[in-house]
């Protein structure tokens, strides 16, 4: 079985022919309450390691961030090699129906593509467990065959149609990194121009902590990572902190802002006499409904791509999926082994 996995900072997303799986890359230790009433959020992550009798439980996602003690997200660079991430990918490959055998594809930040892409595969190769989500029936996972592919570039093939010609930007906002690339469209091909690529690490975390910066500043009180992001998600406008109101819309509007602009500086700064010619430039990833409107101030060719924030999921599960060769000239190009010259299905030659 293939599945692809975005495995985001902020969100974990997987596609599989089966199905799809989201949830908030929050992890928390379980807690057995003994209660069994009313709706609950999901989900309960059981997974126990080839030959070991005795399973471990964690909360997962939405569960995690509403109910879980000492819940705990991860801005590391190191990310892609810890133990949360193992778990993130189990329950998104269960989510999505996954089972024995399974072939992998996920991605990497541009920078950390570079220097981390065998390092990443060889570590979750290594995956194996027995697991089980939301008490579900238990079944053995092997991730057997691992792809890393590179942010941004999942994104632009997540599209059906491209430009016939003409240079093309691609702006992915994530939750703590933005990856940025120039393409040049041809009849036939897509060209990267790698002078052009770029990855920041601003993105939708600088404006949760400036957000959570300006409550501080506010009410004296310290609100952690989790709960700030979760106010941030729901769009809160107004909060209750010991028992009087809190206006958090004008914070929120003031960090999205300040972030937006900042982001949009930083990308026409590396785009810099490329900018005024682009034929067009998409917005995808999770960030990219926060921050269009700073950015199409700048760069008014932008728009927001259908379904932001799956465009690196789909774009992987057809570049490693069959639909694009994962050996492909363009994916070797972005490594520098040569210019970076690709034949892309779908594209609009009209």
């Amino acid at each position: 079985m293939f599945i692809s996995i975005d495995l985001g900072y902020g969100y974990t997303k997987a596609i599989s022919e089966k199905n799809r799986a989201i949830f908030p890359s929050v992890l928390a230790p379980a807690q057995e309450s003994g209660l069994n009433y009313g709706k609950s959020y999901g989900h309960v992550l059981e997974y126990r390691k080839p030959g070991e009798i005795h399973k471990q439980a964690v909360f997962v996602g939405e569960l995690a961030r509403k109910e879980g003690r000492a819940a705990r997200v991860s801005l590391s660079r190191d990310k892609f090699k810890q133990d949360e991430t193992i778990l993130y990918a189990l329950t998104a490959a269960y989510l999505t129906g996954a089972e024995k055998q399974v072939h992998l594809a996920v991605g990497l930040p541009l920078d950390y593509y570079r220097l981390r892409k065998q390092e990443t595969e060889n570590f979750l190769r290594s995956v194996s467990a027995h697991v089980s989500v939301d008490g579900e029936p238990e079944k053995y996972i092997s991730f057997t065959s691992v792809k890393v592919l590179p942010q941004a570039v999942g994104a632009l093939y997540a599209q059906k149609n491209l430009p016939g010609k003409g240079l093309l930007g691609v702006i992915d906002i994530g939750f703590c990194t933005t990856d940025c690339i120039l393409v040049e469209c041809l009849p036939e091909d897509v060209v990267l121009l790698k002078s052009y690529t770029l990855s920041l690490d601003t993105a939708v975390s600088t404006a949760v902590k400036l957000f959570r910066n300006k409550i501080t500043e506010a009410t004296g009180i310290p609100l952690s990572p989790v709960n700030a992001f979760e106010l941030w998600v729901n769009g809160e406008r107004e909060i209750t902190v010991q028992g009087r109101p809190v206006n958090t819309g004008v914070m929120i509007d003031y960090a999205r802002r300040e972030v937006g602009k900042a982001l949009a500086q930083s990308i026409l700064a590396a785009w810099s006499e490329k900018a005024d010619l682009l034929r067009g430039v998409l917005l995808c990833g999770g960030g990219a409904l926060e921050f269009q409107d700073e950015i199409k101030t700048m760069l008014p060719q932008a728009e927001v791509v259908s379904d932001p924030q799956w465009a690196n999921a789909m774009g992987f599960y057809r570049l490693a999926g069959g639909c694009i060769h994962p050996e492909s000239q363009e994916l070797q190009g972005f490594e520098g082994k040569n210019e970076g010259q690709v034949y892309t299905p779908g594209v609009n030659t009209a």
